[in-house]
């Protein structure tokens, strides 16, 4: 059994959201974006999905940089 994370954010657009589900599955992390009435499957390595969690923090301190 898996645990699936969601996360709704503000999305381009009036009123938009975006909902991203994230699980692991069968040794890999999948990342599923809905941004209606699109949506994206992402199936990372467990490397790759380190890379990306990198990156968010990243940009995340470069974000809070800008604020200041």
């Amino acid at each position: 059994m898996t645990t699936r994370c969601s996360l709704t954010v503000k999305a381009q657009g009036p009123e938009a959201r975006a909902t991203f589900y994230i699980e692991a599955c069968r040794g890999k992390v999948w990342i599923t974006a809905y941004d209606c009435p699109h949506v994206c499957v992402a199936i990372l390595e467990p490397g790759q999905a380190d890379s990306l969690v990198d990156m968010i923090n990243q940009t995340t301190k470069e974000a809070r940089g800008y604020r200041s």
